[in-house]
């Protein structure tokens, strides 16, 4: 796709999505419990991205914690672990998960059944170049195609392709547009880059309010930052209270042992990794 084209896609797609979020209050709570439930637990995904495994098999995404209680069911049915792990089978439907280029296929079926997952995993495939050849004009076409399909975090990534002018012309007036766009459709990421971006350009109201819309939907981050804003005194005790009141029940809301074990075999798995280097 030409410059020019790729160009007024995007421009139609901003403009749509400007249109449907106009009457949309921009600090607005995230409610968890209306987010995407893992279904297997059918608890409210996780929102680090890190911690869902999307499988292009039944295109489902699952939490951390169901992928890890399957691979650990496995090794207990007598599966050797090495095997377990490295032929893991997807926890929802029981199929062998994908790798490398053998992925490509199956997300192609999840794309023709327009699944905005599959459209973002294949963005990242091209930004990679795995399994096919890299191009950053074919990763916003994929993400252009996921923000067509309702995906707030697509609208977002394009944001990142304005700011650092990846692909189109380095436009940050129209980066920021493409983020308060995810942001008022419930991209926590957004208000969290939307909060760095302003407090760096010294809006310290506007960042705040960011991170407390972050923070109430149970990201950590956001709300270590508040704690320090509290201390720096540019928080109320009222704010801090409510926003740390709705950041300990979202928290809760999506809390559960097997997403706890997987963070915590993550953690260790890091910190082996750090002392082989």
């Amino acid at each position: 796709m030409a410059l020019l084209e790729l160009e007024a896609r995007l421009d139609n797609l901003l403009s749509t999505a400007q249109e449907e979020t106009k009457d949309v209050d921009l600090f607005a709570p995230l409610i968890v419990t209306e987010r995407e439930e893992c279904p297997i637990c059918l608890i409210p995904l996780p929102i680090e991205e890190e911690e869902n495994v999307f499988f292009p098999c039944c295109g489902k995404r699952i939490c951390t914690g169901c992928t890890l209680r399957s691979v650990n069911d496995s090794i207990k049915n007598g599966t050797p672990k090495l095997k377990a792990v490295v032929e893991q089978k997807c926890a929802f439907c029981r199929l062998p998960s994908m790798r490398n280029n053998n992925y490509t296929k199956p997300l192609k079926k999840q794309m023709k059944k327009n699944n905005p997952y599959a459209f973002l995993a294949m963005a990242e495939r091209y930004q990679h170049g795995e399994g096919v050849i890299q191009s950053d004009t074919k990763a916003v076409e994929m993400y252009i195609r996921a923000a067509e399909l309702g995906n707030a975090g697509a609208f977002s990534m394009i944001g990142i392709y304005y700011f650092q002018g990846i692909a189109v012309a380095q436009d940050t007036s129209k980066s920021l547009e493409f983020y308060n766009v995810a942001a008022k459709k419930g991209d926590i990421k957004a208000h969290k880059y939307l909060a760095k971006f302003h407090g760096r350009n010294g809006d310290i109201k506007t960042s705040i309010e960011h991170l407390k819309v972050a923070a109430g939907a149970g990201d950590k981050a956001a709300m270590d930052h508040l704690m320090i804003g509290y201390k720096a005194k540019i928080l109320s005790k009222e704010d801090l209270t409510h926003t740390l009141r709705a950041y300990q029940a979202s928290s809760n809301e999506m809390k559960s042992k097997d997403r706890d074990d997987a963070r915590c075999e993550a953690r260790t798995a890091a910190a082996a990794h750090r002392d082989d280097v």
